[in-house]
């Protein structure tokens, strides 16, 4: 086949627009519904496959694909734990590559382990606490953001192997305090955008900081995650930072729609994520052997004593 062959088969775009959409789709999808076995994938496991899969946690992912994205494929943020955002993983391809990434990315976690986290040799951030700092908007719309505080676990044996120090209750006190100076006091706010944000890299990642957030431009996105480091006296590395393309306006409702019943306004419930500036309300640590959290500072109170 010539290349003039080649290249007249690939201008159908005149003549035969449907077959072309075919072709295209496809070559999106590789033939599979991604939507359609996600609903599946996501479900709890039940019966015989329940009782042998004890630390099953629900997924969940955030489509991040541009809309003015002319190549072919899906671009996702996929997150093996829906409730820790600090562990998750830029996917993109067909829908049979998302498919395979996700379940090669639950393979090597099955196979290193529940405190083991597998991107690119990405350093065991998982088995470290985890600082998990709450806002809330005026009409109660909830963000969170968490950071891992990288060196130190509540595990005797880790600590035998020097792989950490023993997180003390003096560590604790210290952290409380920064945050109640950084975020209590000032009342910070984390304005949230339509502008996807990441911070990565590798001294991300040994920062405990290997995350994203929506907000309205970049500066403000470098703001929030420079203020989450200054809790360890860290500072960030600016070329770790990247605005990740225009994402899908669709999912973004700038105006938390209410109703009156019976003389009270009554907000409703919406899959939308609304662009609201969100304040400071409370921070917690999380310890891996722990099932509790434990609550450090509540708006410019320091609760941990």
């Amino acid at each position: 086949m010539t290349k003039n062959t080649i290249d007249k088969r690939l201008t159908l775009d005149s003549n035969e627009p449907s077959l072309l959409f075919a072709i295209n789709d496809l070559l999106t999808t590789g033939g599979i519904d991604f939507d359609e076995w996600w609903e599946e994938f996501s479900k709890p496991p039940s019966g015989k496959a329940k009782k042998e899969l004890v630390n099953w946690t629900k997924p969940k992912f955030i489509e991040v694909t541009p809309t003015t994205n002319k190549n072919i494929g899906r671009w996702i943020k996929y997150f093996p734990d829906k409730n820790d955002e600090s562990t998750f993983y830029d996917l993109s391809g067909t829908s049979r590559d998302l498919i395979f990434h996700i379940n090669a990315i639950g393979y090597q976690q099955g196979k290193e382990g529940e405190f083991v986290s597998s991107k690119n040799g990405r350093p065991l951030l998982k088995g470290y606490p985890r600082i998990k700092l709450l806002f809330y908007s005026k009409d109660g719309v909830k963000a969170e953001k968490g950071i891992r505080c990288v060196g130190y676990t509540d595990n005797s044996d880790i600590v035998k192997r020097g792989l950490a120090n023993l997180i003390k209750p003096a560590d604790v006190l210290n952290w409380a305090k920064k945050i109640k100076s950084i975020f209590g006091d000032t009342n910070y706010c984390w304005k949230k955008g339509t502008e996807c944000v990441t911070y990565s890299g590798q001294v991300a990642r040994l920062q405990g900081l290997d995350n994203w957030a929506l907000v309205p431009n970049k500066t403000e996105g470098i703001k929030l995650f420079t203020s989450m480091l200054k809790i360890f006296d860290a500072t960030p590395d600016l070329d770790g930072f990247n605005l990740s393309g225009k994402t899908n306006k669709s999912q973004f409702n700038k105006q938390i729609n209410t109703v009156e019943i019976l003389g009270e306004s009554v907000k409703l419930n919406s899959s939308e994520r609304p662009v609201i500036d969100c304040y400071f309300y409370s921070a917690t640590l999380q310890l891996p052997l722990l099932r509790k959290p434990v609550t450090l500072v509540k708006k410019n109170v320091i609760v941990y004593k």
